[in-house]
């Protein structure tokens, strides 16, 4: 660029070229001259501003942060983890009342046991759908309304609830101990109802989709549909107050009857892409076990327990071997019912990896956002075999793609939007762990390498952080929302799981559109 910039700026002016015009040539040649030196100052300025454009294509949207992430509130609604001390305490403290009745949310308190957030509308009037769950006691699908971005939440209703009960069973601990059962420390022995929430407006109807999570169901039905019929401060209005699907105790069922076609082993709808028709979206493959059995059976070498085994029986975290594999993949439909599936992207993750800076997972929660000249962008999460967990939730990263298919990632775990606690690691000289009783030496490294877009790791989300759902403010910002846990695993004790995170991003690029700018009706953008 500084050539461009030094042969534009030597260039004559069209005063200077007359008068050399005047001394050089007969009167009859002026005009000719200053044409030429003119189309040549016109085209070496046509031919800067091609290679500029040229350039700023080529380059790959930045991103910088507004302010620090923050956990966000909510206003009445079911119990919280943080209104009797569970957050600090005992598994459900303050769940139910004498009488066997559930305690609700008194006033406004931390979001949590919320998760995978799905955001709609831009600015400061949003639209939230979320997945609410008490460890091992209770499912919802819940909404919420913000006028204020996102940072308070006014709850509006739940639907498909797994249980109403109190919890009466001995706490269940990743150590395997049992609790006297109390009122304070107990639960339900499951909370595997239906979640991963996403909605739909497409042909006239609005759907709400659901993951099944019951054993024998998860991740091998399809996705279940309930049509929903929108009222004011009822968005959820049409589905269930109740859970309809087959559950743990009842998993023999079949599943329900009203459910996707033609996604593969779908764990839910990442999001769609803005202006499509077809409509096209991003979901999330997940083969359960698919790396040491059936068809998808990797070589030892590339299953995270050959090489992880030592930390897995180690860790404090209650990390262990996980043997899913994971796809983000595309999909279209004109009806939102029947699917065409066109394939697994490609550039966001490896699910034969095995190192410590690797990404071997990718989660089922995104947002996809459209930039000018057919470029596109995806908030996604992502996770590799020190998490043990195929719900990848080790980072929020940032890719771009312009076919939809093929992806360039521009920030990931190792210069990520934003990231779970900064680990150090020796590493042989492929990116492999070294564990005792190994007396390899090796490099330490740091994962990430760099500071992640966000800043330093809050303790909300040292141990998960995932789901980003964005939503557009103005046209340079988007207000991030994610889940958040404490620790990779809720140890006994718990702490502080399942909370609602916001972040605000700015780009230097203009945004044009985002999967989530929907819905919103009269807007104020205005900070």
């Amino acid at each position: 660029m500084t050539s461009w910039l030094v042969w534009i700026v030597c260039l004559p002016t069209e005063k200077a070229v007359r008068a050399d015009a005047r001394r050089a040539r007969p009167k009859k040649s002026e005009d000719e001259t200053v044409k030429k030196s003119y189309f040549l100052a016109v085209a070496l300025l046509s031919v800067f501003a091609f290679a500029s454009a040229t350039r700023a294509q080529d380059e790959h949207t930045r991103w910088t942060r507004n302010g620090a992430p923050t956990e966000t509130y909510v206003i009445g609604g079911p119990w919280t983890l943080e209104q009797s001390g569970a957050a600090v305490g005992l598994k459900s403290a303050g769940y139910c009342d004498s009488n066997g009745n559930q305690v609700p949310n008194p006033s406004v308190e931390r979001m949590q046991p919320y998760y995978f957030p799905f955001i709609t509308g831009h600015g400061r009037r949003l639209q939230g759908y979320f997945d609410y769950r008490p460890k091992d006691t209770d499912e919802a699908v819940a909404a919420a309304y913000s006028d204020d971005a996102g940072h308070t939440w006014a709850f509006q209703q739940k639907v498909l609830e797994l249980r109403t009960t109190c919890p009466t069973m001995a706490n269940k601990e990743p150590d395997g101990e049992k609790d006297a059962v109390s009122g304070n420390n107990a639960d339900n022995g499951d909370d595997d109802g239906q979640g991963h929430q996403f909605i739909l407006t497409i042909a006239g109807h609005t759907y709400l989709y659901t993951l099944e999570r019951a054993n024998n169901h998860i991740d091998l039905d399809d996705l279940y549909i309930h049509e929903l019929t929108p009222q004011p401060g009822l968005p959820l209005n049409g589905a269930p107050a109740m859970n309809d699907g087959p559950t743990d105790s009842t998993s023999t069922l079949p599943e329900n009857a009203f459910h996707t076609t033609g996604l593969v082993n779908p764990d839910g709808i990442l999001g769609v892409v803005p202006g499509s028709w077809p409509v096209k979206i991003i979901y999330e493959q997940k083969i359960l076990n698919g790396d040491n059995t059936g068809t998808t059976v990797l070589p030892a070498a590339q299953q995270c327990n050959t090489v992880w085994a030592p930390y897995y029986a180690s860790n404090p975290f209650g990390t262990g071997v996980n043997d899913d594999i994971t796809y983000l993949r595309l999909a279209q439909t004109t009806d939102g019912i029947h699917f065409t599936d066109h394939g697994a992207l490609q550039g966001l993750n490896d699910p034969t990896d095995v190192t410590a800076s690797g990404t071997r997972w990718l989660a089922t929660a995104g947002t996809i956002l459209k930039f000018h000249g057919g470029r596109y962008g995806l908030l996604f999460s992502g996770g590799g075999c020190i998490d043990g967990d195929s719900d990848a939730f080790h980072y929020i990263g940032y890719a771009e793609s312009s076919d939809l298919l093929h992806w360039t990632v521009v920030n990931g775990i190792n210069n990520p939007i934003v990231s779970t606690q900064t680990y150090k690691i020796t590493v042989d000289a492929n990116g492999l762990p070294i564990f005792p009783p190994s007396t390899a030496t090796g490099t330490t490294i740091t994962v990430p390498s760099s500071t992640p877009v966000a800043g330093p790791t809050n303790g909300f989300f040292a141990g998960r952080v995932y789901a980003p759902s964005a939503t557009l403010f103005g046209d340079h910002d988007l207000t991030v929302f994610f889940a958040g846990y404490h620790t990779p695993k809720p140890k006994n004790g718990l702490g502080d799981y399942r909370t609602i995170g916001r972040l605000s991003l700015h780009s230097e690029r203009v945004i044009e559109d985002a999967g989530t700018n929907v819905g919103t009706g009269e807007d104020d953008d205005s900070n």
